[in-house]
């Protein structure tokens, strides 16, 4: 393996994997909570953003150097050749970079906006969590009916997504009732604080991800520090 890949593989190792690591810590700290933590849908999905802001850039980097890599190829490492390519190809790998920042730019924005009538509920047994929301419906004077995932009161209120294994769910608002959702938001979190779960498997295994994660991270951290120096 050539010095350069070597260098590529350690930046990728410590950008991408450390921001990984340490979301997987904070997610693994939360599901040990001795309470369900309520989380907005909007946070829950910037929090995966930031978790994946490593990929997001380095990924990008990755396809100008894949680019230029080609073109440098293509003139055989001549470098006034090279120099006119650049002229000649420059507005292409900056027209491919704006693209990949508008796209995902684009994805984000869009997915944060149709996630802010949204939960997420860590640490928290579905069956317990229905108990817990059908009693907050009844307290608002809207009993629903459940029909799979959608529950229903005079039209459909929400959606409930289940992740036994993780003990996590998920409640997608889809009536136009904004008030209503801020209610039952509000008495959620507040009678949720009653509930006490049973041991989250989950959160061991998120935590040894994290430390893997983190290990390797210090480990290309290492490894992209001795090459530095010893370039010098």
């Amino acid at each position: 393996m050539r010095p350069e890949h070597v260098l590529i593989v350690c930046l990728g190792g410590v950008f991408c994997l450390t921001p990984l690591a340490a979301y997987l810590y904070t997610i693994a700290r939360i599901t040990r909570r001795d309470h369900p933590t309520v989380v907005s849908g909007a946070w829950d999905f910037a929090g995966v953003v930031l978790g994946l802001s490593g990929f997001i850039v380095f990924g990008g980097a990755l396809v100008l150097s894949v680019l230029q890599s080609n073109v440098r190829y293509a003139t055989r490492g001549n470098l006034e050749a090279f120099r006119d390519a650049w002229q000649r190809e420059g507005h292409v790998w900056i027209v491919v970079s704006v693209s990949y920042l508008v796209v995902v730019l684009g994805v984000i924005v869009l997915t944060l906006l149709s996630r802010r009538r949204s939960l997420v509920v860590y640490n928290v047994e579905p069956a317990a969590f229905e108990a817990t929301v059908a009693e907050v419906l009844e307290q608002v004077g809207r009993p629903a009916e459940r029909r799979g995932n959608l529950w229903s009161s005079g039209g459909p209120l929400f959606e409930v997504d289940r992740f036994v294994g993780g003990q996590t769910v998920t409640l997608r608002w889809v009536s136009d009732d904004v008030r209503l959702f801020q209610e039952v938001e509000r008495l959620l979190r507040e009678a949720l604080r009653t509930v006490y779960p049973d041991d989250n498997v989950a959160s061991r295994w998120l935590m040894a991800a994290a430390g893997g994660l983190g290990f390797w991270s210090a480990c290309c951290l290492g490894l992209l520090l001795v090459y530095i120096f010893s370039s010098r």
